[in-house]
C-alpha cells in the first residue's frame, strides 16, 4: 500500500502538458497546475469590477465633457442602443480583459498561453469553431423557439440587433458585438473562468458550471436558456482544442449571424 509521501511524489511527476483526466487517481487531478482556490471568485469579481466601474464612472465624465447630454442616452429603454452605449460596452470589455490578463500575468505568474492564446493546432481550432457554430446555432434555436413563442425576443438582444439597421451604426455594432465582445468574453469566460472551474471539477461539470455563469452574468432572462446552450458548446470546443481561437471563431460567427437575422427582420 503506497504511503502519503509516495502519492505526493507521483503527483509531482505528472507531465502537466500530457496529462488527461482519465487517470487511476482517487482524487481528480486537473491537466495543468491549478491556480489558488479563490481563482473563480477573483475572476468573477474582476470581470464585474471592469464592467460596472465603466458603467458607473464613465457616463458622468462624458456628460461633463459634453459628449452626451445625460445618462438616459445610454439607456436601452427606447428599444434602441446609441453609439455612446456601444462605445461604453467596448471600453468595459477592454477594461475587464486588462484586469483578467493582469491577474494571470502578475498574480498567478502565468503566461498568456494559459488563457488559451496560442497558435498551436490553429486549423483544428478554427474547424472546431465553425462546426461548433453550426451545432450551437441549431441547438440554441431549438431552445429559444418555445420561449420566443410565449414571451417574445429578449429586449436587450432585440435592441442590439435592431441597432444594426440604424444608418451609421452598423460599423460600431460589428466592432462591438462581432469583434470586441467575442474576444473579450472568451478570454474571460473560457480562457480564465473555464480553467478555474476545470482546475477543481471534471470536464463536464466545468462545462456546465461555466455555461451557467456565462448565461447568468448576461442578465437577459428570456435569452438565458439559449445563452446557456451556446456556453456549453463554447466550453466544449475549448476543452477539445485547448485553443481559444475555437470558441472565439464560434462566438464571432454566432453574433454576426444573430445581428444579421434580426436586422433583416426589422428591415422588412
Amino acid at each position: 500500500m503506497p504511503t502519503g509521501n509516495e502519492n505526493d511524489k507521483s503527483l509531482e511527476a505528472i507531465d502537466w502538458d500530457e496529462f488527461h483526466p482519465t487517470s487511476s487517481y482517487d482524487v481528480y487531478v486537473p491537466r495543468t497546475p491549478p491556480r489558488k482556490k479563490w481563482s473563480i471568485v477573483l475572476g468573477i469579481l474582476l470581470y464585474l469590477v471592469g464592467q460596472f466601474s465603466v458603467s458607473l464612472f464613465l457616463p458622468p465624465l462624458l456628460i461633463r465633457a459634453g459628449v452626451i447630454s445625460s445618462s438616459e442616452v445610454l439607456s436601452t429603454a427606447s428599444g434602441m442602443i446609441t453609439a455612446a452605449t456601444f462605445w461604453l460596452l467596448i471600453v468595459a470589455d477592454i477594461v475587464s480583459v486588462v484586469l483578467i490578463v493582469a491577474l494571470v500575468l502578475s498574480f498567478y505568474k502565468e503566461k498568456l498561453s494559459s488563457l488559451g492564446l496560442t497558435t498551436k493546432k490553429l486549423p483544428k481550432a478554427l474547424l472546431y469553431g465553425v462546426v461548433g457554430f453550426v451545432v450551437a446555432l441549431i441547438l440554441a434555436d431549438i431552445a429559444a423557439y418555445p420561449i420566443e413563442q410565449h414571451f417574445g425576443v429578449d429586449p436587450t438582444q432585440q435592441a442590439l440587433s435592431q441597432s444594426a439597421t440604424v444608418s451609421g451604426l452598423l460599423p460600431l455594432v460589428l466592432l462591438s458585438g462581432v469583434i470586441i465582445a467575442p474576444i473579450a468574453e472568451e478570454i474571460v469566460f473560457r480562457g480564465y473562468l473555464y480553467k478555474a472551474f476545470r482546475d477543481r471539477f471534471k470536464p463536464w461539470y466545468a462545462i456546465v458550471m461555466s455555461a451557467a455563469l456565462f448565461s447568468a452574468i448576461h442578465l437577459e432572462p428570456l435569452a438565458a436558456v439559449p445563452l446557456f446552450v451556446i456556453g456549453v458548446v463554447l466550453a466544449y470546443v475549448y476543452e477539445k482544442t485547448d485553443n481559444l481561437m475555437a470558441p472565439i471563431a464560434l462566438h464571432m460567427l454566432n453574433n454576426a449571424v444573430a445581428f444579421l437575422v434580426v436586422a433583416l427582420i426589422f428591415m422588412r
